[in-house]
């Protein structure tokens, strides 16, 4: 991955659940958890998905004076291959809608300073950077431009 990635834990966990949970509510009509939810995301295509982590990375390496990105990853059981329902062409609207709804509004509630954005879809957890061939994971990476997620 090339950079440092935090984990929100402690005061900063509790700050990133509430995000999820007050998101969550503001899209889906319900609350969700960080790591688990009682009430799932429905985003445009009708799947239901559960956030599972959020993660700021420092790419100190890009750039003039490096990039920061917020990467976050949901478990969206509809992708599996095996379920053949949402094809990754078809997830491009749900990707898009959840930088738009959820990352612009967690990069907000930290003070912004994000340079891209990552949605990451997962069939079944895996940590950030492994490949499992029995897991499917779509993603998209986004620039924030005039405060509205740019694909790239």
């Amino acid at each position: 991955m090339g950079g440092n990635s935090q984990r929100f834990d402690g005061v900063g966990g509790v700050l990133m659940r509430a995000a999820w949970i007050v998101l969550a509510a503001l899209i889906g009509g319900g609350s969700a958890s960080f790591a688990g939810a009682s009430e799932l995301i429905k985003v445009p295509t009708g799947q239901s998905m559960v956030p599972y982590e959020a993660l700021w990375e420092d790419h100190l390496d890009l750039g003039k004076n490096g990039e920061t990105w917020l990467v976050i990853r949901f478990l969206a059981p509809d992708i599996a291959k095996a379920a053949g329902k949402i094809s990754y062409s078809d997830a491009t609207v749900d990707l898009e809608f959840l930088c738009n709804s959820v990352g612009l509004g967690m990069a907000a509630l930290t003070g912004g300073g994000v340079d891209q954005i990552i949605v990451n879809l997962m069939d079944k957890p895996i940590a950030r950077g492994e490949r499992d061939q029995e897991v499917t994971q779509f993603m998209s990476a986004y620039r924030v431009v005039n405060g509205a997620c740019e694909w790239e």
